[in-house]
């Protein structure tokens, strides 16, 4: 289970180089470029990679997405992200704790606890709206 989510950034930096720095952002951050085509990148998450970085920064990732680039009509270019976060882990998690709440008859355990799994992926979205284009405009 995928959540589909949009930002867009305009940014005075020429088209051939917001290009650059996503593709260095994506090779930085092992993701793996699956198609790239003009003004778009589509992207997904390198797996098989040998990342030395742990897996603790699952909250600051983009699972995978697509980058559009194109003119504003005052020379600016927009960038826009289009990326799926994947909130299975969580669905599930969630989903155990509500069968064990039923299971044991206790009913407002579960409510609290499955607000408190959907926080880390309120958590990742704030975070991805926030952080990513100026991750990418660092590079």
């Amino acid at each position: 289970m995928k959540i589909k989510r949009h930002i867009q950034k305009e940014t005075p930096i020429e088209l051939d180089v917001v290009e650059e720095k996503i593709e260095k952002y994506l090779k930085k951050n092992f993701y793996r470029i699956t198609e790239r085509g003009p003004g778009f990148v589509i992207f997904i998450e390198d797996e098989l990679s040998n990342r030395k970085r742990s897996r603790s920064d699952y909250h600051t990732r983009i699972g995978e997405g697509k980058f559009v680039f194109d003119y504003s009509a005052d020379q600016d270019t927009i960038v826009e992200l289009i990326y799926l976060t994947d909130i299975s882990y969580n669905v599930f998690l969630a989903t155990l704790v509500c069968a064990f709440g039923i299971y044991v008859n206790h009913i407002v355990m579960p409510i609290v606890m499955s607000l408190a799994l959907t926080l880390p992926v309120f958590f990742k979205i704030i975070y991805l709206n926030g952080h990513v284009f100026e991750e990418i405009l660092e590079c």
